[in-house]
């Protein structure tokens, strides 16, 4: 139904996703069928949030995520099996853009755009 999928997506618009895991990883070919660099702001959503079959239903959108005073808008690339729900996988340029990659793990906030 149409409808329904269309309530869905402007649900997903507004959701924000607050103290969310981040951590990051080498990127390349990603389960939405394109592939990345590592300096590509690109993320990985949990396996939860990137939904079924391929490519992803939020395959290629965009979000916005805030660490530490920091913006920044990445788009969806990739599937994280092992991120939590509502964690993300940064690509390592993203990820080094909030902070040091050997931090390893930070918590901040995302949401659709």
């Amino acid at each position: 139904s149409i409808h329904w999928n269309q309530t869905e997506v402007e649900t997903g618009l507004t959701k924000r996703v607050d103290n969310a895991k981040f951590t990051w990883y080498d990127v390349g070919l990603g389960a939405c069928g394109q592939t990345n660099v590592a300096t590509d702001y690109v993320v990985a959503l949990s396996v939860d949030d990137f939904g079924a079959g391929y490519p992803g239903p939020n395959c290629f959108r965009n979000i916005q995520i805030s660490y530490g005073g920091k913006t920044a808008t990445a788009q969806v690339a990739d599937k994280c099996p092992g991120c939590p729900a509502g964690g993300l996988d940064l690509s390592n340029g993203l990820f080094s853009y909030f902070a040091d990659p050997s931090v390893e793990i930070i918590y901040g906030s995302w949401n659709y755009v």
